[in-house]
């Protein structure tokens, strides 16, 4: 089923509405959920990271990961408060395929980038494969060595964590700015995650995918 149609026939294509965004009666912006929008430029967001660098080195990334998780998990307790308003079950009741909809549209909507979800190795391996193409950090933080999409990594943990109700974990595998191809990102248990260690970034995300399925 079209990702159109699942949220139609489950009566919840008005959250997520691709030209959703809406002002209110003193012009501040809200997205289709209810929530606020603040519009962030690529400037801000490298003044951001220069001042955590320059604070403490080398923090910036746990730092934005750890903000990325609570966000993450914000975006699925409000999308729960919303769905009870309409008299429609929490996201965790609902078919996965509707909650991935949600937080692909999300990621588009807030213009983070074009995400898409891989949940054939689910079933057997745990495993969630994340891809997103034009992330909005690759294209802010252009001139960076290192992965630059630590925020993203943990909205899609804490997303996927309050769904599921457990503790994961989500790590990015490759980047756009650094390889060809998309963005990559895997969610499954933590501890499976720290088995690929140093091997990030040294090897190709389809090689360290591999390595989680066995």
């Amino acid at each position: 089923m079209a990702s159109n149609d699942i949220l139609s026939s489950l009566g919840l294509d008005q959250l997520i509405a691709e030209d959703g965004i809406g002002r209110d009666e003193t012009g501040i912006l809200f997205d289709p959920a209810g929530a606020r929008v603040v519009f962030a430029s690529a400037e801000m967001m490298r003044s951001v990271r220069h001042v955590l660098e320059r604070e403490s080195a080398g923090s910036w990334q746990s730092v934005m990961k750890a903000s990325g998780h609570v966000y993450g998990q914000k975006i699925a307790t409000n999308l729960d408060a919303r769905l009870a308003a309409i008299g429609k079950p929490k996201l965790a009741a609902l078919p996965l395929e509707a909650c991935l909809v949600f937080i692909e549209r999300y990621f588009a909507l807030h213009g983070w980038g074009r995400l898409m979800l891989d949940l054939k190795d689910a079933a057997e391996h745990g495993l969630v494969i994340a891809r997103l193409d034009r992330s909005y950090f690759v294209e802010a933080l252009a001139k960076t060595n290192e992965f630059v999409d630590p925020v993203l990594a943990g909205m899609l943990q804490g997303f996927f964590e309050h769904i599921s109700g457990q503790s994961l974990g989500c790590e990015e595998v490759a980047c756009a700015l650094h390889a060809d191809g998309p963005c990559t990102f895997v969610v499954t248990g933590a501890e499976r995650l720290a088995t690929l260690g140093p091997r990030i970034g040294q090897e190709t995300a389809e090689a360290l995918i591999a390595r989680l399925r066995n």
